[in-house]
């Protein structure tokens, strides 16, 4: 099939849950025979947009609009009296006159949009050139910031993420409603959404791993030692890492003095105030070359996510490389792991300290848990199962229109 992707972001480097979310099921659909035409934005950093190109260019027509998006503040500037946010960022000029010069000049069966912040686009194509539209729903956002107003600290942030979460109740409402068929990534996430849309179709395909490249590897383990995955450009990790620093952190320390917190993802070197106020037992690595020589020498994984929806991707690379993983619910969801058999769901700082203080101390409790985790990941997550089940659909999709 003739595909026209749409993404709300240039999904490159492959250092996050929602670059990866996008590359790899796109590369994977492209190698079982799809063209693919992605469409994007281009990064702010020439040499990341560069790099990004050759590497699409191996399977399938990169286009980018002509300059990068706009910046947060910008926008929530323009956006201070109407619009939602993450939607009203991605709405540019160029991206229209881009479309609608692919949309002339070429032939597409379907239209797939990777996140609502693209839904705009998808309504105009599917008015204008009448194509069917899918649309990929990472994570349902408007539950996103209502989480994020609930937990925020901040007064005026939690103001300004309950404003906009009501006008993304109302933008994604048309966009559930208007367009062919809504491709959730978890079970909650599609109940939440046909709520709001009965009659649309929908359908589930979760996220997936890489289980040839996370593997178990056979390093010998640091003492005691927990590892935080995920950058500090997603407000829901930054406030998962400061809930399990300034909340649970101390409750293992008491219990396991010697244990250390490694935080690993772009922007947590800038962390130093957590690590001053715990004696500098907490190392920040930033962003790394690779991520597997840190997963192979954590003795436990954390996801201490109190904010967010769709499905961590950080989890299944986790279960693929047979860790063992203290999460809460949130963090866990749309994952199919089972509490005690797979992973260790806990939500309240004592509960998720004592998780991680039973894994650190219980050898055979740990290793039962990755070995768990790891079959798991092999059984249902890989990307190339994550392919096929997209193929299918598309197919569905273009047939009924």
């Amino acid at each position: 099939m003739r595909i026209l992707q749409l993404a709300s972001r240039l999904p490159y480097p492959l250092t996050d849950g929602g670059a990866i979310g996008i590359f790899k099921p796109t590369e994977a659909i492209a190698k079982l025979g799809h063209e693919i035409t992605f469409v994007t934005f281009p990064d702010v950093d020439p040499n990341i947009t560069n790099i990004a190109t050759k590497k699409f260019s191996e399977f399938c027509r990169l286009e980018l609009v002509g300059r990068p998006l706009p910046s947060r503040t910008a926008t929530l500037l323009r956006t201070m009296f109407s619009g939602a946010y993450p939607i009203e960022r991605r709405m540019m000029p160029e991206m229209f006159e881009l479309l609608e010069k692919l949309l002339t000049q070429n032939t597409y069966d379907i239209v797939h949009l990777d996140a609502s912040h693209m839904g705009k686009y998808g309504l105009w194509i599917k008015e204008r050139f009448g194509l069917p539209v899918l649309l990929r729903q990472h994570n349902f956002e408007t539950q996103i910031y209502e989480r994020f107003a609930k937990n925020a600290k901040n007064p005026l942030a939690a103001i300004v993420a309950k404003i906009h979460a009501r006008r993304l109740r109302v933008e994604e409402s048309k966009f559930l409603q208007g367009l062919d068929c809504i491709v959730a990534i978890s079970a909650e996430d599609e109940r939440l959404m046909r709520e709001l849309a009965p009659r649309t179709k929908f359908r589930i395909v979760p996220a997936g791993v890489d289980t040839s490249y996370f593997t178990p590897q056979p390093i010998e383990l640091e003492e005691d030692t927990v590892l935080w995955v995920g950058g500090m450009d997603w407000d829901p990790n930054k406030d998962a890492v400061e809930f399990f620093a300034k909340e649970i952190y101390p409750l293992i320390v008491e219990r396991l003095p010697h244990t250390t917190f490694s935080i690993v993802g772009a922007g947590t070197e800038s962390l130093t105030s957590l690590n001053v106020q715990h004696s500098g037992r907490i190392r920040l690595h930033g962003r790394v070359k690779d991520i597997r020589s840190e997963l192979a020498k954590a003795k436990v994984m954390i996801c201490p996510l109190r904010v967010g929806g769709g499905m961590r991707l950080k989890l299944l690379d986790f279960f693929a490389a047979g860790k063992a993983v203290v999460s809460t619910h949130i963090g866990a969801e749309g994952n199919v792991g089972a509490d005690g058999v797979h992973l260790l769901l806990r939500d309240d700082p004592r509960s998720f300290g004592e998780a991680v203080i039973s894994l650190l101390e219980d050898d055979s409790l740990r290793r039962s848990l990755g070995e768990n985790a790891r079959a798991l990941a092999e059984q249902t997550y890989s990307w190339q199962s994550i392919a096929r089940q997209f193929s299918t659909i598309y197919e569905e999709v273009a047939a009924s229109r």
